[in-house]
């Protein structure tokens, strides 16, 4: 693992990370050892933990050659997020005209079970 650790230095390059962590699986692929390592060896964990603080993650995209890469990158992710966030909105919208419906038809249906009851007959 510290030859792993040291090609990564010499590098220049951070752990392979996944949702914002080290990913377990690839590294101890690379090392050539089960990812069950870091969970019972505590010198692997501490020497990943290490080597996380030092190398920080990679999360294997290329890296934007110029100011203008990046902030078209940055202004695409929004974008994105955008699109995501309207997304919820139009189906937070629609679960709630939809439950004012359900609720409306359900008190219709309330009336008519407590006539049935008092009366008997089917209105």
């Amino acid at each position: 693992m510290r030859s792993y650790l040291d090609a990564l230095r010499a590098e220049g390059r951070g752990l392979p990370g996944r949702d914002g962590k080290p990913n377990l699986s690839v590294i101890a692929e690379a090392c050539e050892f089960d990812r069950g390592v870091f969970y019972a060896n505590q010198m692997a964990k501490m020497l990943l933990d290490e080597a996380t603080g030092q190398l920080g993650l990679d999360d294997g995209r290329a890296r934007p050659a110029t100011g203008f890469e990046e902030a078209r990158l940055r202004e695409e992710a929004k974008a994105r997020l955008d699109g995501y966030t309207k997304a919820l909105e139009e189906e937070v919208l629609r679960l709630r005209a939809e439950n004012a419906r359900l609720k409306a038809e359900n008190e219709s249906l309330r009336a008519i079970r407590t006539l049935m009851s008092e009366t008997g007959r089917m209105p």
